[in-house]
C-alpha cells in the first residue's frame, strides 16, 4: 500500500512538472512554425463550425504552448481568456468592449510578460476586437478592409512597420472571409492554403 501511494505521489509530481515547465526554445514572438500554426488554426475553425468545443479549446491551448512556449498551465490560463472572449463576442451584437476586452487584455498581458515583449496589451486587444467587429459590418468586411485591421494588430504585436505585415494579414482575412461565407461547407482546402501562405509570409516579414 505504501508503495502504491509513493508511486501515485511521484506521478502527481511528474504531472505537475510537465504542466509547469515550458517547452525548450527561445521565448520570442518571431520564432514560430508557420505551417504548424496554420494547421492548428484551420483545425480550430473547423471545430468551431462543427461545434466541437473540446477540440477547439485543445487546439487553442496546444497552439499557445507551441507558438509562445508557454507551460501547459500558462497555455491553459491564457486559452481560457481567449476562448471566453470569443464565446462572449459570438453571443453579442453590440456593446462588445465591456464584455470582450477584459479577457483579451488579460490574454495579451500574459503573452507580453511571458515573452518579455514591449507591446501594449490594451492597444493589441483593441486592435483585435476592431477586426472581429468589422467582419460583421457590411461595407467594412471585405478581405482588404479586414486585412488592413489585422495588419494594425500585427504591427503592434510584432513591433514592425504596418506595410511589412499587410500582405500576410490580407491573406488571413481572405481565408476568414471564405470560411465565413461557406460556414461548415467552406472550401477548407483553399482556406487552409491561404492560411499557410499567410503565416509563411508573416514569419518572413517579422524576421
Amino acid at each position: 500500500m505504501r508503495r502504491r501511494w509513493w508511486i501515485a505521489g511521484l506521478l502527481v509530481v511528474l504531472a505537475a512538472a510537465i504542466a509547469l515547465l515550458p517547452p525548450p526554445g527561445p521565448r520570442s514572438l518571431r520564432v514560430f512554425d508557420p505551417d504548424r500554426t496554420a494547421a492548428l488554426e484551420l483545425d480550430m475553425w473547423q471545430a468551431y463550425y462543427a461545434k466541437r468545443n473540446v477540440r477547439l479549446l485543445t487546439d487553442l491551448i496546444t497552439l499557445l504552448h507551441e507558438q509562445n512556449r508557454y507551460s501547459w498551465a500558462e497555455a491553459a490560463r491564457a486559452g481560457v481568456h481567449l476562448a471566453r472572449a470569443a464565446a462572449r463576442f459570438g453571443n453579442l451584437r453590440s456593446d462588445y468592449e465591456p464584455a470582450v476586452l477584459p479577457d483579451l487584455i488579460a490574454a495579451y498581458t500574459i503573452e507580453r510578460d511571458w515573452m518579455g515583449a514591449r507591446f501594449d496589451p490594451i492597444a493589441v486587444a483593441r486592435a483585435e476586437l476592431a477586426w472581429w467587429i468589422a467582419r460583421r459590418i457590411p461595407g467594412q468586411n471585405s478581405a482588404e478592409q479586414v486585412g488592413a485591421l489585422i495588419a494594425d494588430e500585427n504591427a503592434l504585436l510584432y513591433d514592425v512597420a504596418r506595410d511589412r505585415v499587410l500582405e500576410a494579414s490580407t491573406l488571413r482575412a481572405r481565408a476568414g472571409k471564405l470560411r465565413d461565407d461557406g460556414g461548415e461547407q467552406a472550401d477548407w482546402a483553399t482556406v487552409g492554403d491561404l492560411l499557410h501562405q499567410s503565416y509563411r509570409q508573416l514569419h518572413a516579414a517579422v524576421q
